[in-house]
């Protein structure tokens, strides 16, 4: 009995028992950017436990991203920090004594979770554009685009001016601004019952549109008194409103006024060379509009017909008793003598009084 006993001990200690190894978990899915570790357990007496990548190399304590740490005799724990989907791979775990080995396997696979790259609100667009909404999502795999407008599905269908691209955004055809609102972007990835969603406001901007607010267009003011143009715009963001004479946008000051909204234009003390045409310029998001209002200046009725050449530093001109022009306003923009100016004009009239 005793040199059995002897017998079986040497032979456990010359053939021992099976050496076996487990890895929990059995397998790893790991999304980007998280972090997981996984036990190697191994069964029987054993000198070396190791871990190798999927390319077949070791893994050597404390590197950066994929390190091995001894827990005990009989574990070894493999750390993947921060994943990414060079990470993926079949990993090994390998326990050794002597001349007997035995190891086991786990598949780790990357996954990109539903992410929202580019999905901004508000996103602008001017009416009758073609509307390319914009939501850029990532995942693996790929998620399916639903959009969804006041709680309800888009039937793209059901509407041609709907259209959902291959990138996901959603395209609509002449935006109108009965289009405006927000709009849900979901996302979804069936095989892991995954969802996620964002909201976007769409604004549509409308150019601007100038009305008359008297049924003529054109004013008319006599010389030393004031004048008043007006002009009213619509539009969406409400325009802002400026004036110009002469290619000179006009400003508030001694000559000229604006009330708050830019939409009436009073001119002061007005003289012969303010006559003209004047540029009422309504400007918003959506672009510009102008509309020209013209300005007649006329001169002071006096009476009796009469063709003073000068007189006051005024040429009085008569046609019917219609104008009174002043003489440097003339000068300023003519070659002709004033006097004889005024004498034509006298003839022209049929007055004998130069």
């Amino acid at each position: 009995a005793q040199t059995l006993m002897y017998v079986f001990l040497l032979s456990s200690f010359l053939h021992p028992a099976a050496i076996q190894v487990q890895i929990t978990p059995t397998q790893g899915e790991i999304s980007v950017g998280e972090s997981k570790f996984f036990l190697c357990e191994v069964v029987g007496d054993v000198k070396d436990i190791d871990w190798y990548d999927p390319r077949g190399e070791k893994i050597l304590p404390n590197s950066p991203d994929i390190s091995v740490s001894r827990s005990d005799e009989a574990t070894l724990t493999l750390t993947i920090y921060h994943a990414d989907v060079d990470s993926a791979g079949i990993y090994k775990c390998v326990a050794k004594n002597g001349d007997k080995e035995a190891q086991a396997t786990v598949q780790v696979k990357i996954f990109q979770k539903i992410t929202f790259r580019n999905a901004p609100t508000p996103q602008e667009f001017n009416e009758g554009d073609d509307a390319d909404i914009v939501c850029d999502v990532v995942s693996s795999p790929p998620a399916a685009i639903i959009w969804k407008y006041k709680g309800a599905t888009i039937q793209v269908s059901k509407d041609v001016r709907f259209k959902i691209l291959s990138n996901g955004h959603l395209l609509i055809r002449g935006i109108k601004k009965t289009d405006e609102g927000m709009y849900n972007c979901e996302a979804r990835v069936t095989a892991r019952g995954e969802i996620d969603f964002r909201m976007m406001k769409v604004i549509v901007n409308v150019l601007p549109t100038i009305r008359a607010r008297q049924s003529e267009v054109n004013a008319t003011a006599d010389v030393g008194s004031s004048a008043l143009l007006a002009c009213d715009a619509d539009g969406f963001p409400e325009p802002t409103v400026t004036w110009a004479h002469n290619n000179v946008v006009l400003e508030t000051g001694d000559k000229y006024s604006l009330n708050g909204d830019g939409s009436e234009l009073e001119i002061r003390d007005v003289k012969k060379v303010d006559e003209g045409d004047y540029t009422c310029i309504a400007k918003n998001k959506a672009g510009e509009k102008s509309e020209e209002v013209s300005l007649n200046v006329f001169g002071e009725r006096i009476t009796p017909f009469s063709c003073d050449c000068i007189k006051n530093n005024m040429v009085l001109i008569s046609f019917s008793g219609l104008f009174l022009l002043d003489l440097l306003t003339f000068a300023a923009h003519s070659s002709v003598p004033p006097q004889l100016f005024c004498c034509l004009a006298c003839l022209y009239t049929s007055l004998q009084y130069c």
